[in-house]
């Protein structure tokens, strides 16, 4: 086998480390941003809706490893032989893997796999998976974490041979406004960016940032609950929408609030109490920290999808609506992403 770190120069050279066990096998996370930038210092991936997983290939074995450590080689033992395969030295590599579902990038059809104990079994389950690779952690016994992206991609490149179920994830260099929009109008859940000169960062970095695709549209306010450590006035909104003249439960919403706006909101509810619970159905709990409003308040919401139990997927507080009555807001079917 020839050098697979072959074409590093002596300064890249400088910056291997060598590889060692616990930490170097945590995956480098991304961070939530609500800015969208174009730059010429990042570059731009498609967000893929499935399961994080490690392949550490070491001495012709392949373990496969999910985002918190535990094997996932029986649930996708294609993907295992796949690897297998492959002439490769010593490594780890990084992706997602993935199922479709009418050309986008499904969690909802990737369950039947997820749990799943026995290889056999998977193999049954009639939902086909794809591993999605992006980066590199270490090559032939060196940790190449300190290497720039740009580096790391080109060396995962080189490394493999690439036929399915092994897939390179494409990017985009500098157009990230243009891409994202694409990414929305196409219905994929959003954009990863990521810095093109960062070196892989084990755990929460400000060098990858989720560029999430948001629906929107005005909810209910039916109740709100207690505040939770540090957050003052209140936790999370409880929202609904009208469907044949009842109130039906959407979900909470807990975050796109500043101080200002927690002790607003907070005093207008406290005019609206109420012992009632309006929700016609649903689940939003009854505890002692859960209050209840008269179901006069229309909030703007943004979020990314509606689950399949009628739930919001991420919702994010945008701001009240004065120009609405509450008893007009209904479900509304897909509309384009925020900021379109």
């Amino acid at each position: 086998m020839s050098d697979p770190l072959r074409g590093l120069s002596d300064e890249e050279r400088h910056r291997l480390g060598p590889v060692t066990h616990g930490r170097d096998l945590e995956p480098m996370l991304a961070t939530l941003t609500h800015e969208r930038f174009s730059d010429e210092h990042w570059l731009y991936e498609r967000k893929l809706d499935g399961e994080r997983c490690l392949a550490r290939c070491e001495e012709g074995r392949v373990e496969l490893l999910s985002r918190n450590g535990r094997s996932a080689a029986s649930a996708y033992p294609e993907v295992v032989d796949a690897l297998g395969a492959q002439s490769l030295p010593d490594c780890v590599l990084d992706g997602e893997v993935v199922a479709f579902d009418r050309g986008r990038t499904s969690f909802a059809r990737l369950q039947p796999r997820i749990h799943l104990a026995s290889p056999d079994q998977a193999r049954r389950s009639g939902v086909d998976v794809y591993y999605y690779l992006f980066d590199v952690q270490s090559i032939a016994g060196a940790d190449v974490t300190g290497l720039p992206l740009r580096r790391r991609k080109a060396l995962l490149r080189s490394l493999l041979t690439w036929r399915d179920p092994l897939r390179l994830t494409a990017h985009r260099n500098t157009a990230g406004e243009t891409y994202y929009r694409y990414a929305c109008e196409h219905g994929w859940e959003g954009l990863i960016a990521k810095r093109a000169d960062a070196p892989y960062t084990h755990g929460r970095s400000s060098d990858w940032l989720k560029f999430k695709c948001e629906q929107g549209q005005e909810l209910v306010i039916g109740g709100w609950t207690d505040p939770q450590g540090t957050r003052s006035d209140l936790g999370a909104l409880l929202l609904g929408y009208y469907s044949a003249g009842d109130l039906r439960y959407a979900g909470k919403v807990g975050t796109g609030f500043d101080t200002k706006t927690l002790q607003a909101l907070a005093r207008e509810l406290q005019g609206l109490r109420s012992s009632t619970c309006p929700f016609a159905d649903g689940n939003p709990g009854t505890g002692p920290g859960t209050h209840w409003v008269r179901p006069e308040l229309v909030a703007e919401i943004a979020f990314t999808e509606w689950t399949r139990d009628g739930r919001l997927r991420h919702p994010r507080y945008q701001g009240l609506r004065r120009d609405k009555s509450a008893r007009d807001v209904v479900r509304e079917g897909p509309s384009r992403p925020c900021g379109r």
